[in-house]
């Protein structure tokens, strides 16, 4: 029992830890202009994503769609 109770307080303190850690490295500003330029470029890879996944672009595409399917199964 004793063993359980250390197990899960040692746990506690990894999470806890980790978590302080990753609140205080935040995301502050970057240092040089390498920094700068691969987050632009993250950020827009991010965008091109988002845009090209959303639900908009999935719903309306001219695909195999279950209409197609059932009109085939005919």
């Amino acid at each position: 029992m004793a063993a359980l109770i250390v197990l899960f307080a040692a746990l506690a303190v990894v999470v806890t830890g980790l978590a302080v850690y990753l609140h205080r490295r935040g995301n502050g500003p970057t240092e040089n202009l390498d920094g700068v330029l691969a987050e632009q470029e993250r950020l827009a890879r991010v965008r091109a994503l988002r845009s090209c996944c959303s639900s908009v672009a999935m719903h309306s595409t001219h695909g195999l769609t279950t209409d197609e399917l059932a009109g085939r199964r005919r």
